[in-house]
C-alpha cells in the first residue's frame, strides 16, 4: 500500500493534538451508547419487526436516559422518531457488539460478550474511534430498515452534507421548512450521529410546533472541520493513487497517521470471529407456498448442495440460476450467488453451511429461475452436534403438494 498521507494545516495538527475524549467530549457519543449497552445488559432487549429494531415499548424510557430527549408527542412513536437512537443503534449494530438470538416465537438482541470484553480493554479514545469506523464500513440505511436504492454510506453522506450545505452554518430559523430536506440529506440519524461525535452543534426552539426534533440552527465544530476536512482530503488522495482499494484499506492507512498526532489512539475494536460449526448438524423449515420440507444438513454442505436438495425436495429441476439472500449479523443483505452469475458476490460452491454466521430462527430467501421468480422461505429450524449419522442434505419431513415448476397452461 502506497505512503499517501493529506496535507494538515497548523490548526488542525493543534486540533488533533490536543482533543480530549469523555464520555462528554468531543461530544456525548460514548456516554448515550455506554448506557444503551447498560440498558441491553446480559438479558438482552426484544426486537420488533424485520429489520429487528428496538421494541416500541422501550423508546420512551430509553429516550429519557439520553443526553439528548426529544419530547415527542406522537402516540406510537417508532425507533426512527428518536434520531439519537436510531444513529446509536446503527452503530450498535455495525460495531459487532450486539448479535440476534431467536428466544422461542421472540427475536432478542443480545450483547456479543467475546466482543464485548475487547470493547471494554480499549481506552475512551479507542472507542470512539472503534464507533467512528463501523459508521464508515458498515454505516447502511438498511440497518435500521429504512429502504436505499443504493449502498450508500452514511458517513459519506454527512460528509458531502458537512461540506456542501453547511459551510459557515446553517440556520432554519428564516425557513423552517428546509428541515425536511434534513430528512433526506444526510437523514436525521445522520445529523444526529454528527451531534453525537461532537462534529455540529444543534440549536433547537422548542416553541417551534410540528416537530419531534425543532432544529434551527447547525453550526461545525473546529473539531470537525478538521477530522472531517483531513477525511475528506484523504478519500481524494486515496481515490486519485489507489485502485480497487477497499474502505478498509483507507482505514489502516488513515488510522496510521491519526495516531501520530494521538497517542492515546493504539488499538482498534476485533471483529466478531465466526463459530466453526462445521461438525453440527443444522435443520432448515423450506417453504413455497402452503408447502414445506425440513432439511437436515451437516455444516460440511455447501450451499451448491443445499440448493440442489431443495430443488429435489420439491420435485424441480435445477436448470436455472438462483441465489441465496439473508441478513448478516450487522443487519446488512448479503448475496451468495449459483457459479455462473458473474458477480462480486460470494459463490454458493465456495460456501459451506458451517461458516455461515447462521443463528436459530435466522430467516433466508432462495430465489429461484429469475424470471418464473420462485421464492423458497428458510428458516434456520434447528443447530446441534452432528450425532445423527447424516452425511448429506436430508428431507425429514414434509407437509403439502408443491406447486408445479412447469404447469400445462394449455389444460
Amino acid at each position: 500500500m502506497k505512503n499517501i498521507k493529506a496535507t494538515l494545516t497548523p490548526d488542525q495538527i493543534h486540533s488533533l493534538k490536543n482533543q480530549t475524549f469523555t464520555d462528554s467530549e468531543p461530544g456525548t457519543l460514548l456516554k448515550d451508547f455506554s448506557t444503551l449497552l447498560g440498558f441491553i445488559g446480559s438479558s438482552g432487549i426484544p426486537v420488533s419487526g424485520k429489520s429487528h429494531l428496538i421494541a416500541i415499548k422501550l423508546l420512551p424510557q430509553l429516550n429519557q436516559l439520553m443526553s439528548h430527549p426529544l419530547d415527542v408527542k406522537l402516540k406510537r412513536p417508532q425507533q426512527k422518531s428518536f434520531p439519537h437512537l436510531n444513529g446509536l443503534y446503527l452503530l450498535l449494530r455495525a460495531s459487532g457488539l450486539t448479535q440476534i438470538v431467536q428466544e422461542k416465537k421472540e427475536a432478542k438482541l443480545m450483547l456479543d460478550n467475546n466482543v464485548l470484553a475487547d470493547w471494554q480493554s480499549l481506552n475512551l479514545t479507542e472507542r470512539y474511534f472503534a464507533l467512528f469506523h463501523a459508521w464508515w464500513l458498515r454505516g447502511r440505511a438498511e440497518i435500521i430498515g429504512e429502504s436505499s436504492s443504493n449502498y450508500s454510506n452514511g458517513l459519506y453522506d454527512s460528509l458531502y452534507f458537512f461540506q456542501k450545505a453547511l459551510n459557515d452554518g446553517l440556520s432554519l430559523k428564516e425557513k423552517p421548512h428546509d428541515f425536511d430536506y434534513l430528512r433526506y440529506n444526510p437523514c436525521l440519524y445522520n445529523l444526529a450521529l454528527m451531534e453525537l461525535f461532537g462534529f455540529i452543534r444543534i440549536e433547537q426552539d422548542s416553541e417551534l410546533s410540528g416537530e419531534n426534533w425543532p432544529v434551527v440552527n447547525i453550526t461545525p465544530t473546529t473539531w470537525g472541520r478538521t477530522l472531517l476536512n483531513h477525511l475528506s482530503k484523504h478519500l481524494v488522495l486515496f481515490d486519485e493513487h489507489v485502485n480497487d482499494q477497499s474502505d478498509y484499506d483507507l482505514i489502516v492507512l488513515w488510522n496510521s497517521e491519526l495516531k501520530s498526532y494521538i497517542p492515546t489512539f493504539e488499538k482498534s475494536l476485533k471483529q466478531p470471529e465466526i463459530a466453526e460449526i462445521q461438525h453440527s448438524s443444522y435443520v432448515f423449515k423450506v417453504s413455497l407456498g402452503s408447502a414445506y420440507r425440513k432439511i437436515a444438513a451437516p455444516g460440511t454442505t455447501s450451499l451448491e448442495e443445499l440448493a440442489g436438495s431443495i430443488l429435489s425436495a420439491f420435485n424441480f429441476d435445477n436448470d436455472h440460476l438462483y441465489e441465496f439472500i439473508y441478513k448478516n449479523r450487522y443487519g446488512i443483505t448479503e448475496r451468495i450467488v449459483h457459479p455462473y452469475i458473474e458477480s462480486d458476490e460470494l459463490c454458493t460452491t465456495d460456501c459451506v453451511v458451517g461458516e455461515l454466521s447462521f443463528y436459530k430462527g435466522m430467516e433466508l430467501t432462495f430465489h429461484f429461475d429469475f424470471g418464473d421468480d420462485w421464492r423458497f422461505q428458510l428458516v434456520v429450524e434447528s443447530i446441534a452436534s452432528n450425532d445423527s449419522g447424516c452425511s448429506e442434505p436430508t428431507v425429514i419431513e414434509q407437509h403439502g403438494n408443491p406447486p408445479e415448476q412447469y404447469p400445462d397452461w394449455d389444460d
